[in-house]
């Protein structure tokens, strides 16, 4: 893993068509990899190049009037495919579908792109980057997620734990797969049986050494799921470079053969960067940002919570309630039947402008994910407006986290040593406003993109001429 170079001039090139190609995308779709590539399109734009964001719509979603829909973002031109139109049919097919090639070449064609740059592959499979490296189009790819590496993209065991990636046989792989799909048969005795941790483990070694011999549908996937990384990690390895926003993620895919040279690229955030005004004595306020799913973990927030004295802080939930619907029922309970209630309010989604005003607002992000995480956004963010965080100890959020400076983590899935960590802001009315004062992130999106354009010239995507970038 390393870093970009700093030695390759930042110079706006003569106007380039770079088809940006992302699994899903606004406004349906408003997730971090989404954001991510709207701000690229965005930067690209504003320095005179042609960036056009090539989506999808993904099976089950509503259907298209046609296989393809033009519109726009921010005046960003979209292309969106409907899955629908070629869902998959098998577990390969989830992540690689011979199907898709017609369609991706002829979109190729009409769009004509100098760059494709894949912000995340699901939804187009390995045939993408197959498929530009046949057409000769210069290819790179950002790592947003571990989708290469995991069926559920998170590296989360069935259990609760953390997976480091597919051991050597892929049973781990094929125990998460079996979980899978044991759920979409709640009726099945059969799957059911097999959803049992024991029965699942000793299922998932078999499958993995058997699965030249068993019965052809299981054999078909079990092979599917055993291939997977490395079909991925194949196609990958057609992309000129990829990009990785925090070392933990880098390093990771180092560790499992990325494929094609890899390089630290952190995200940038583009948002008011004022510092904190000045609040008169009051209760500590805390705040959560994020979808309102059991992996970011508002649960732990609200069990720590109840720790606190209740006039002591506030809190403040932003996420929709529509993603998880049970999941969030259960958070307003605990909110509301504990007791004395917990002092919290469900505020909804809000559009992305709003978020350096809502920022100001709270004195503590609290982000108690229970994944790794990957250089969340709204971390960044909440540094860049000079907003204390408090994050469980995952590496991807760690590394952008000095304890004491601007602010501290906790043991993941502990909501003692979360609610610890909190009362420390109760007993020392001082600390959020200290902290403030010395929390900041400065890389932005400009910054972002001008690296990237940088390593396009440096792996040869670029025609030579060049222009000064503009102050």
């Amino acid at each position: 893993m390393r870093g970009v170079p700093q030695d390759v001039p930042r110079l706006s090139l003569r106007p380039l068509r770079v088809a940006l190609f992302v699994h899903a995308f606004y406004p349906d779709h408003v997730y971090g990899t989404e954001a991510y590539t709207l701000a690229l399109a965005r930067q690209f734009k504003a320095l005179g190049h042609a960036p056009t964001v090539v989506t999808a719509r993904a099976a089950g979603e509503p259907e298209q009037a046609e296989e393809i829909v033009r519109y726009e973002v921010e005046g960003i031109p979209v292309v969106r495919i409907d899955r629908n139109r070629t869902p998959s049919h098998s577990a390969r097919e989830d992540y690689d579908h011979p199907g898709l090639a017609p369609l991706l070449e002829r979109i190729l064609h009409t769009l004509a792109p100098d760059v494709v740059h894949i912000c995340h592959l699901a939804n187009f499979t390995a045939v993408l980057p197959r498929v530009t490296a046949r057409l000769g189009i210069p290819t790179f790819a950002t790592l947003t997620d571990f989708f290469n590496l995991c069926i559920t993209t998170r590296l989360e065991l069935p259990d609760g734990g953390l997976c480091h990636g597919p051991n050597a046989i892929r049973s781990n792989c094929l125990s998460c797969g079996l979980l899978a799909r044991s759920a979409e048969r709640p009726d099945s005795a059969f799957w059911r049986t097999l959803a049992q941790p024991a029965v699942r483990s000793a299922a998932a070694v078999t499958a993995a050494t058997l699965a030249p011999v068993l019965p052809f549908s299981l054999g078909r996937d079990a092979r599917a799921v055993r291939d997977r990384a490395q079909v991925l990690r194949v196609a990958f390895a057609h992309c000129r470079a990829a990009f990785a926003p925090s070392a933990f993620l880098a390093e990771l895919f180092d560790a499992h053969g990325a494929g094609p040279p890899l390089f630290r690229s952190p995200f940038g955030v583009e948002i008011d960067r004022a510092p904190k005004p000045a609040v008169p004595a009051r209760p500590v306020r805390f705040g959560f940002i994020g979808q309102l799913a059991y992996h970011k973990g508002p649960h732990l927030l609200l069990q720590a919570l109840r720790a606190l004295p209740r006039d002591a802080f506030t809190v403040d939930i932003w996420g929709s309630e529509s993603l998880s619907p049970a999941y969030a029922r259960d958070l307003r309970a605990v909110a509301e039947q504990t007791v004395p209630p917990l002092p919290a309010r469900f505020r909804g989604t809000f559009p992305e402008a709003e978020m350096a005003g809502l920022l100001a607002e709270v004195d503590v992000l609290v982000m108690p994910s229970t994944w790794f995480e990957n250089a969340p956004l709204t971390l960044l963010k909440a540094l860049a407006t000079h907003t204390p965080v408090v994050v469980s100890d995952v590496p991807g959020m760690t590394e952008f986290v000095e304890e004491g400076v601007n602010g501290f983590s906790f043991p993941r899935g502990d909501a003692e040593a979360l609610a610890l960590v909190l009362q420390r802001f109760v007993d020392e009315p001082g600390l959020a406003a200290a902290l403030s004062r010395t929390t900041s992130y400065e890389r932005t999106e400009r910054d972002m993109a001008l690296d990237l354009l940088a390593m396009y010239r440096a792996f040869g995507a670029v025609p030579a001429d060049t222009v000064p970038v503009p102050a």
